[in-house]
């Protein structure tokens, strides 16, 4: 556990070598959290809107995935700029997670927070300040993760409790392949936020699991998938995980106290808790966002005004 912040969803857990921290989010409200290992204090910062996700940029700022869209924020997270909104039209719908990948660009997901099953979410691109469609018909698409050395990138069905694998070309910009590379029985949970380590193994966070279980992939083959481990948690809800510290050997968990009862508050007292562990594999840095995502928005930020 890292210190007593408790969070309802904590989310997107993102390692800062320069500073030594680990960010997350408040995935229910509108707070972002830096721990530093250096002085195990908690900054906390305030948004003004629905956060869900945060992804680091090359310049130091960050984008923020929201239930009003995407932001780009200054470093501090005092100064806003709208960037776009897919699900502005549809009111049911909302941005979930987002992650960069290896190519500088940000991929994120769409959910019908009406009817979390209903299978209204899409997975997307964001290149060029434009959000492309890159598949759709997601019960919530959370859990996005990319493997550089076979060119793939895996993305949650969350409550139709599959993961899916797509192989993308050279460019890592286009889907060639899509399979089932995961898919859990109900007693396992659901699928939630998704990492992969050095060795391009891909971690899976269990929603109503308290697990975390990974696999290695087929160089061969989409949607095969060897399963290589299990860690078990103190907690229900694992939401996601990355990795950090030293030689990337920490794994740094965020989870969640949703509609928890009493009696399970009791049995797992640290819902809701960062945990931080010696991870079984070796990680490495999260991918920072480029220009090519974010043209001249970096030039024009200004305070958001409601």
């Amino acid at each position: 556990m890292i210190n007593n912040v408790v969070t309802t969803i904590g989310e997107s857990p993102i390692w800062k070598p320069d500073t030594n921290s680990v960010v997350w989010v408040e995935a229910a409200g509108q707070a972002i959290y830096e721990y530093s290992l250096q002085t195990t204090t908690v900054a906390t910062f305030s948004v003004p809107f629905d956060i869900t996700a945060i992804a680091r940029c090359d310049d130091n700022g960050w984008v923020c995935a929201s239930k009003q869209g995407l932001f780009y924020c200054s470093m501090n997270f005092d100064k806003f700029i709208p960037i776009i909104d897919p699900c502005f039209s549809a009111a049911h719908l909302h941005l979930n997670d987002a992650v960069t990948s290896p190519v500088g660009t940000l991929w994120f997901g769409s959910m019908n927070h009406a009817q979390l099953e209903a299978p209204d979410g899409k997975f997307y691109q964001l290149t060029d300040g434009v959000a492309k469609e890159m598949d759709t018909g997601f019960s919530v698409a959370n859990g996005i993760a990319f493997n550089p050395i076979l060119k793939r990138v895996y993305c949650s069905n969350m409550f139709q409790r599959k993961v899916y694998e797509y192989q993308l070309d050279d460019s890592m910009g286009r889907i060639l392949d899509k399979a089932v590379f995961v898919e859990f029985e109900e007693n396992q949970g659901y699928p939630d936020g998704l990492t992969v380590d050095r060795q391009g193994n891909l971690y899976v966070c269990h929603w109503d699991g308290g697990i975390i279980s990974y696999y290695s992939a087929n160089a061969q083959q989409v949607g095969v998938a060897t399963p290589v481990g299990e860690i078990n948690l103190p907690v229900k809800h694992a939401t996601r995980c990355t990795f950090g510290g030293d030689d990337f050997n920490t794994l740094f968990i965020t989870t969640a106290n949703f509609e928890l009862t009493d009696q399970e508050i009791s049995k797992y007292p640290l819902s809701g808790h960062l945990l931080m562990m010696d991870a079984p594999t070796t990680g490495r840095e999260e991918y920072l966002i480029n220009s090519i995502a974010l043209p001249n928005l970096k030039h024009a930020i200004e305070p958001l005004t409601s």
